[in-house]
């Protein structure tokens, strides 16, 4: 195989994930080798996992095996996880919004426009509104600002109108990104939940959104007043109620783009010197969708079947998997050139 980065031959079955001290361990095949995870590496920082139970044991494996290295999990998830949380952080996306870009860091400018432009848009699509008679055009002064305050600006001087009341809702919504907290009598925080709300779609695609924007925000801010949150993971869950075939394209369109720049967090940055790499993600949907491959570099196929991908594309004559299996695949090519592409069994807590 090209890549040994991924991919770990051993002679035996592994049963101890203790003897594995220093490595990320994902899955495995009998006699033949282990997947150890590099997040570390930005080529390899993305796990996608295609599975309809939030509850997996493969998702304790994963925040279990992200404390013991000592990483942040800024968990992002449609349903209540049944662990202990405290309501304990409140971002405010205002005050980071509010301010102009360190100088030279281009990439984080061009990535908060992005955050900004693609913000307005959900708010154009979850009122049912179009942009040019919904949100006024704004002035932008870029060494002084950033780019959230123009618009922040604009709409503050919209004369009085019902538009206006419902943009200031949802901007009201930015002042208080409320984050539970995990605690460990030993290692002091070790997670922070956001619970993604909401009775419809769209309500919960602004929830998911305002999640996601601030985790953007601990990212180049390093927040929560912790000095470890040098090394995070983003865990984002998506259940049956929130992803299915009924989204309609507009929807689908967002909600892809908001993952795609959280997907870009952890790749390698043109501001090296202003921003802190190490950020791993890890996306778990009932459905292929959003976790579309190749944006991943390792995919776990956990369903025999999904409304929008058939596994026998990938292995013919598939037989159902056990719920401990799934089908693998990665951006390891091999001599033949062919992908690496096998039933594996998942790294299961015990």
């Amino acid at each position: 195989m090209s890549n040994e980065l991924e991919i770990n031959v051993v002679g035996e079955e592994v049963k101890d994930q203790e003897t594995l001290d220093d490595n990320f361990y994902l899955a495995y095949k009998p006699y033949d080798f282990s997947i150890t995870w590099d997040w570390q590496h930005s080529i390899f920082a993305r796990v996608g996992f295609m599975h309809d139970d939030i509850y997996h044991p493969f998702i304790k494996h994963i925040k279990t095996t992200a404390r013991k290295q000592q990483m942040r999990i800024l968990h992002l998830s449609t349903e209540i996880i049944q662990e202990q949380y405290v309501d304990k952080d409140i971002i405010n996306l205002y005050d980071f919004e509010l301010l102009p870009t360190e100088e030279g860091a281009i990439e984080l400018e061009g990535t908060r426009m992005k955050w900004v432009q693609l913000y307005l848009k959900m708010l154009c699509y979850v009122n049912g509104k179009e942009r040019a008679h919904f949100i006024p055009q704004m002035k932008y002064y870029r060494t002084e600002e950033g780019p959230l305050a123009g618009y922040l600006r604009a709409i503050d001087e919209m004369p009085d109108s019902t538009d206006k009341t419902i943009l200031l809702n949802h901007l009201e919504k930015l002042q208080m990104v409320k984050w539970g907290i995990k605690y460990n009598n030993k290692k002091g925080i070790t997670d922070f939940l956001y619970h993604i709300k909401g009775s419809t779609f769209k309500e919960q695609l602004e929830s998911f959104f305002l999640g996601a924007w601030s985790v953007t925000n601990v990212h180049y801010a390093r927040d929560f007043n912790d000095e470890n949150m040098d090394s995070l993971l983003t865990m984002v869950q998506f259940s049956n109620n929130f992803i299915n075939t009924s989204m309609d394209q507009t929807g689908r369109d967002i909600l892809e783009e908001v993952i795609e720049l959280l997907a870009n967090l952890t790749m390698i940055s043109t501001d090296e010197i202003l921003i802190k790499q190490k950020h791993a993600l890890f996306i778990q949907s009932p459905q292929l969708f959003p976790n579309h491959y190749p944006q991943v570099s390792h995919m776990f196929y956990g369903l025999d079947n999904s409304p929008d991908f058939n596994l026998c594309s990938l292995i013919p004559d598939l037989k159902p998997l056990m719920p401990n299996e799934a089908v693998y695949r990665s951006k390891v090519v091999k001599n033949d050139g062919k992908e690496f592409v096998r039933k594996v069994f998942l790294a299961i807590a015990t």
